[in-house]
């Protein structure tokens, strides 16, 4: 299979998912989780089936404003409550409304308040910058280890590559409603992390190849795509062993965590294959060009 053929239909299609993902991403207002937006979350576990709709009309009626309930395990629910509703309301006071609920509505299916946890919104807001920056100074890092390993070229096909599976990420994000929290950013940084290393594979080949291999430039970049090609696969099938599990029977704490892996793996395989050496061509043209010479 000739790799180098098909890049610039996959670039062009890459370009086009892009301009859409960062349209799509703008346009919707990311689902932030309590870590980020502030607010109470509860744990709430019955002894038994609750009926769900009934449960959130009759908090919906409780003189603490809005509220969410989504269940988060076999008998436990989560309830969160953003913390723009609770300007005059403290976790007490919570706590006492939603238990004098449980008693009067639930008490044949021994209800129990397992967790309450508060954050405000001066710390939410503070963890949304340390995650932008995270991402930032991981990324400046990358191109900085990339540049003094390789070339220019070389470095800001790898950040474009980087910034790729990160906006398609975001957009999954967003498209599959998926909260943004803690673990969230930690999985996009894993993904960053994963894409790059898969990337410099291919890139160290190429450069190995330039000067042992007789060709073109796209030759040459075809060759080492090939000659890593199984590294690749075995990677990628090893990381999927993994995150399968953690998915299917991870429960709720884990499992956004591992579905944004398992697509940023998905993008990271493809962009270094597919997209990452055809910015490097496009951008090292010349030199690769020289060295093949």
């Amino acid at each position: 299979m000739n790799f180098f053929k098909t890049m610039k239909i996959t670039a062009l299609i890459s370009s086009l998912l892009l301009i859409l993902s960062v349209y799509y991403v703008l346009k919707t207002d990311l689902k932030y989780g309590l870590e980020f937006s502030g607010g109470t979350e509860l744990v709430i576990g019955f002894k038994g089936d609750l009926d769900l709709e009934s449960f959130r009309k009759r908090l919906s009626s409780l003189d603490i404003g809005k509220t969410t309930v989504q269940s988060y395990d076999k008998e436990d629910y989560i309830i969160k409550i953003p913390v723009n509703n609770l300007e005059s309301l403290d976790n007490n006071q919570i706590k006492n409304s939603i238990s004098s609920l449980l008693d009067k509505y639930y008490s044949g299916i021994s209800p129990s308040i397992k967790q309450i946890d508060y954050i405000g919104p001066k710390v939410g807001q503070e963890l949304v910058n340390n995650g932008l920056l995270a991402i930032l100074y991981g990324s400046f890092a990358i191109l900085i280890y990339v540049f003094i390993r390789f070339n220019i070229g070389f470095a800001f096909a790898a950040i474009s590559a980087l910034f790729h599976d990160f906006i398609l990420a975001l957009f999954f994000i967003a498209f599959l409603e998926i909260e943004v929290t803690l673990s969230t950013i930690a999985a996009i940084l894993t993904v960053i992390g994963y894409s790059v290393n898969d990337t410099i594979v291919i890139f160290d080949r190429v450069r190995e190849n330039l000067i042992i291999v007789k060709g073109s430039a796209s030759e040459i970049i075809n060759t080492s795509i090939k000659q890593t090609l199984s590294r690749t696969i075995l990677t990628v099938v090893t990381v999927l062993i993994v995150l399968l599990p953690l998915f299917f029977y991870g429960g709720p704490q884990i499992e956004d965590f591992a579905l944004i892996m398992i697509i940023g793996v998905a993008i990271g395989t493809y962009s270094s294959i597919f997209f990452a050496p055809y910015i490097m061509f496009l951008i090292s043209k010349r030199k690769l060009t020289k060295n093949v010479e």
